[in-house]
C-alpha cells in the first residue's frame, strides 16, 4: 500500500521533482480570461503533450505561491503512479 507523503517542507517537494526530472511551473491560464495561474511540477518525461503552456518558474516564486495559496503538496511515496501529485490545503 502506498504511503501519501503532504508536505510544505521546501527540500522534500524539490526531492520529489528532481528524482523525477521536474521543474515548477504554472499554467499560463490569465491568456484565457482565467484570473489564477494554477501550480505545476512539469515532468519533462511525461508532459510533453500538455495542451496549455506552462511558464516556467523559480523555485522562490514556487514557493511563495504555495505559502500565498495557503497549499502542501501531497504525494505517494510507492504508489503505482511515481508522477502522481496533487495540491491540498496546507492546514486541513
Amino acid at each position: 500500500m502506498a504511503t501519501t507523503i503532504k508536505t510544505i517542507d521546501h527540500n522534500l517537494i524539490k526531492a520529489f521533482a528532481k528524482s523525477r526530472n521536474g521543474s515548477p511551473a504554472m499554467v499560463d491560464q490569465v491568456a484565457d480570461g482565467y484570473s489564477s495561474q494554477p501550480l505545476r511540477i512539469h515532468f519533462d518525461d511525461r508532459d510533453n503533450e500538455d495542451t496549455f503552456d506552462l511558464n516556467p518558474v523559480s523555485w522562490e516564486v514556487f514557493f511563495a505561491e504555495m505559502r500565498n495559496r495557503e497549499l502542501a503538496l501531497a504525494y505517494e511515496e510507492d504508489g503505482d503512479d511515481p508522477y502522481y501529485y496533487e495540491f491540498v490545503p496546507a492546514n486541513g
